[in-house]
């Protein structure tokens, strides 16, 4: 009886935890708070939502203070449609368009890799910071936390960028 006390009593009662790896994705929808400073300016309380769909389209939506839309972006394979409510400018332009006006290779997959911080195509997990690095994006950087990510969950999106610039072009002219 006396040995079969130390043998139960010596045995490890934790369960070992195998942690899950990262998965690939078709579609990401994620919650971000962001931190950018660059041209002189800073700003602390950005957030924002990214909505991702691999290999095919970002959409990218920045609010300051109040929920006051800052920006809003959507890059696919072949464009860019970016409103900036800061400066009352909008951009709807071809891809290698743009890349050439910002002397740098600009493409949909460097820009995913850029925002998801790994070249393997795998999502953030919760609460991790990606820092975007100032020599790649002309002078800005970010410092990004991702929460609330959700993985494989088909998304939609908001309002249209393209009738958001219409009337944006109606008002600037």
């Amino acid at each position: 009886m006396a040995l079969l006390l130390v043998a139960t009593s010596c045995a490890s009662r934790k369960k070992t935890v195998v942690p899950t790896p990262p998965q690939s994705f078709e579609w990401l929808t994620a919650n971000m708070s962001i931190q950018a400073e660059g041209n002189g300016m800073e700003f602390n309380d950005l957030s924002g939502q990214l909505r991702m769909r691999n290999d095919s389209l970002v959409w990218l939506n920045v609010t300051a203070t109040m929920g006051v839309e800052v920006l809003r972006a959507k890059v696919s394979n072949d464009s860019v449609w970016l409103i900036n409510r800061l400066e009352k400018t909008y951009l709807a332009e071809p891809l290698d368009t743009v890349s050439a006006q910002l002397g740098m290779p600009l493409s949909l997959p460097l820009l995913q890799t850029l925002l998801l911080d790994n070249n393997q195509g795998l999502p953030p997990v919760e609460n991790q910071t990606v820092q975007l690095k100032t020599f790649l994006m002309g002078g800005l950087s970010a410092k990004i936390r991702y929460n609330n990510v959700r993985i494989n969950e088909k998304t939609t999106f908001p309002l249209k960028i393209k009738d958001q610039m219409e009337r944006m072009r109606l008002r600037i002219k």
